[in-house]
């Protein structure tokens, strides 16, 4: 028997009591205690850095800490990290810790199972726009901007999309995995609201070209999302029973052999939102727009310090003692 490396996150149907309706639970969530951290570009850890590669976004797991947002993240994006893309804000934050989260799992989860060789020894992930994954005659998996990746569909000379193709699906995360001879693919979907998941666009669009470019491989679909979206309130920690949405997804995708894994984020939804009206500050500050502060302020006689909504200040001014006029301090955050 074929063995699962999953099997302990896979949805179990059951009754909680006789005459009761089925449920499905789930038995496990990925088991990652990670936490965020907010800095200005001003603290230690940023330090040594270039102005580009400060750290304003931080995801630290265990004595291990990664870089989640960066400023060169916020200068070189394709929209501006202002109040006019706050959608896209909050969608890309939990799109990088979901990654992160499962990249992690994946690590640590079993003693024998490794993360595969998508990539040659040789890939540069800094100069691999347009990478191509892997193609067969119809379809093409490449890199769009790393590490998010887009499936395109041939469509014929002059028919939609450039050069003959058109982009049918975009992937927030692939991982390649190997455990027990056989090559697993986890493609991660993270949605932080509504699960607006259409199962017969995941199977034309998604799981049948993958089965084209890698029929060797089995699949799971991980979709990450926020407690409240896929399990029943009051059940988080005792049934873990899951919602009629989440249901369907499985149903859906199981019997084409597709598992569906059920991960949750560690931050609520306040988190998500603190982490996004930071981001949005450090940019209209780095960028010099003037920025709207919500954070905590500190008066007394000799200190005005605001904060951001970050753990240090934002700024500091101290009271001269002969002329009662205020003067802004340079910060070096060192604690």
């Amino acid at each position: 028997m074929e063995q699962n490396p999953f099997s302990e996150f896979i949805p179990v149907r059951w009754r909680p009591h006789e005459n009761d309706e089925p449920v499905y639970s789930v038995k496990r969530n990925h088991g990652v205690k990670g936490a965020f951290k907010l800095h200005n570009v001003n603290d230690a850890i940023n330090d040594n850095r270039t102005p580009l590669s400060k750290i304003l976004l931080e995801y630290c797991i265990g004595e291990r800490s990664y870089p989640i947002v960066t400023a060169a993240d916020l200068l070189c994006s394709t929209y501006p990290w202002d109040t006019a893309a706050q959608g896209n804000i909050l969608g890309e934050v939990a799109e990088r810790i979901a990654r992160r989260i499962t990249k992690y799992f994946l690590k640590h989860w079993s003693k024998t199972g490794k993360m595969g060789g998508l990539f040659d020894q040789g890939f540069d992930p800094k100069s691999s726009d347009d990478y191509i994954v892997a193609h067969t005659e119809e379809y093409v998996l490449k890199i769009r901007r790393y590490p998010n990746l887009i499936i395109l569909r041939q469509t014929g000379e002059g028919g939609r999309g450039k050069f003959g193709y058109e982009n049918i699906k975009e992937l927030d995360g692939f991982f390649d995995y190997r455990y027990a001879g056989r090559r697993h693919i986890l493609v991660l979907e993270s949605k932080l609201e509504r699960i607006n998941v259409n199962c017969e666009d995941l199977l034309k669009n998604l799981f049948r070209p993958l089965s084209k470019l890698f029929p060797e491989a089995a699949f799971s679909y991980v979709l990450f999302a926020d407690k409240r979206s896929v399990l029943v309130r009051g059940s988080h920690e005792s049934l873990r029973q899951l919602k009629p949405l989440p249901i369907k997804i499985y149903e859906e995708l199981s019997p084409h052999g597709i598992d569906t894994l059920f991960f949750t984020f560690n931050e609520s939804r306040d988190d998500f939102e603190r982490i996004k009206d930071f981001l949005i500050t450090q940019y209209r500050s780095i960028r010099k727009l003037g920025v709207t502060l919500y954070g905590k302020t500190v008066v007394t006689d000799k200190e005005l310090i605001v904060f951001d909504g970050g753990e240090t200040p934002h700024i500091k001014l101290i009271k001269d003692a002969v002329t009662g006029l205020w003067r802004e301090v340079p910060l070096r955050h060192k604690s």
